[in-house]
């Protein structure tokens, strides 16, 4: 397997423990998925809305009417 040797400052270096720790993986293993998505991206696959969008058959499900309440009168949390 290709081995590859990085140099980074400290606080890098602690950013990389802290992030590979919270994802449960190896450093080596971490660094690995951040090149692979770097390749792929971080996006929709392609067609993906064109697949789901609107794909729902409930007849229910719809937008409603116009909401005729004072937006001053909404009371989200209390």
């Amino acid at each position: 397997m290709p081995q590859l040797s990085l140099y980074l400052d400290e606080p890098t270096m602690e950013l990389l423990r802290e992030q590979s720790t919270r994802a449960q993986t190896s450093m080596s293993k971490f660094v690995t998925g951040l090149i692979q998505e770097s390749k792929e991206g971080r996006r929709w696959p392609e067609g993906y809305w064109d697949q789901v969008y609107g794909c729902l058959a409930d007849p229910t499900f719809v937008a409603p009417a116009e909401v005729s309440v004072p937006l001053d009168e909404i009371v989200l949390f209390e």
